[in-house]
């Protein structure tokens, strides 16, 4: 018996690491997601369409194939909707179903690190302090808790922005806002000409990273619209549309974490330096942290 139109949907976390879920999701079939959604919670074409900001109609074009959705307001209002988790997000986002394994780093160690002597002259090595093969390894040994639990300024300048808007709890990121912690969060702009070629150059077939892009935007828009009045204005959002060639994150005026951005792979892929400041005004951090600068000025605020 399906549920009443105004009953909770209850779908078992379990559910999102499904794989045959997981592979509607990678072909963004969203009337397939919509079946087994149904199958597992009971829920009716009605509930489905409450929570997803559809009409019974609609939903039921979309469960027969009438209907394809593709538009960001779309899939951004069912994942929100639905409450759809990482990695399983990302997976639809980005078509892609190798991001349940990748998206968040299962392994507890990283071989391919390269840790620098403490013991070493800094200047000889650009305050560099540890590079990464991959930004996966990086998560698993740095994850974001340990990088900006205790910030008081974070600066952030890249593509979606995953690690502050994915892996990283509103809870924790709203404690963070309202403590005092000032953060800067600049998007590649998902209306913009740089965000469509990077989507060429990693061989995406559709608007995968700018559905991510806006989704992100919206989700850091709602933790803004959260906080107090009086400190809403710690939380600062912009987009730039220029050619991406890094990911910056600088916290506390000391620390950089920098990933190049390769001609052919996933941001998940490319290698990534840790950069500590010890050598003012002439190591790396402060290369990046120019970078950011100059990025932030040329930027459109949110």
């Amino acid at each position: 018996m399906r549920g009443r139109a105004f009953d909770v949907m209850q779908i078992p976390a379990s559910f999102w690491q499904d794989s045959v879920l997981l592979d509607a999701l990678a072909d963004r079939d969203v009337g397939q997601l919509f079946r087994l959604v149904q199958k597992v919670s009971q829920a009716s074409q009605t509930q489905i369409g409450i929570a997803t900001g559809l009409s019974q109609a609609q939903v039921s074009e979309i469960m027969s194939r009438a209907r394809r959705v593709s538009t960001i307001e779309v899939l951004a209002r069912i994942v929100n909707g639905l409450g759809i988790p990482e990695p399983a997000r990302t997976v639809l986002f980005l078509g892609d179903r190798s991001q349940a394994t990748t998206g968040r780093p299962a392994v507890s160690s990283a071989p391919n690190t390269k840790r620098y002597n403490d013991g070493a002259d800094p200047a000889r090595f650009g305050d560099v302090t540890a590079v990464y093969a991959s930004r996966s390894e990086f998560m698993s040994a740095m994850p974001p808790h340990t990088l900006l639990d205790t910030a008081k300024d974070i600066r952030i300048a890249g593509l979606s922005l995953n690690l502050i808007c994915q892996q990283y709890a509103d809870t924790k990121l709203i404690s963070l806002l309202e403590s005092g912690t000032r953060i800067r969060c600049l998007f590649l702009d998902p209306e913009g000409d740089a965000i469509k070629a990077r989507e060429r150059e990693e061989g995406h077939p559709g608007p995968q990273l700018r559905v991510l892009t806006e989704m992100n935007i919206q989700l850091l828009r709602r933790v803004r619209d959260r906080l107090p009045a009086d400190k809403r204005d710690c939380l600062a959002l912009g987009t730039y549309d220029q050619t991406i060639r890094f990911n910056v994150v600088l916290v506390d005026k000391r620390l950089c974490i920098a990933q190049p951005y390769l001609p052919t792979a996933r941001g998940v892929e490319s290698p990534t330096v840790v950069i500590e400041q010890r050598t003012p005004n002439t190591g790396l951090y402060a290369t990046f942290e120019e970078i950011f600068a100059t990025l932030w000025k040329a930027s459109r605020p949110l």
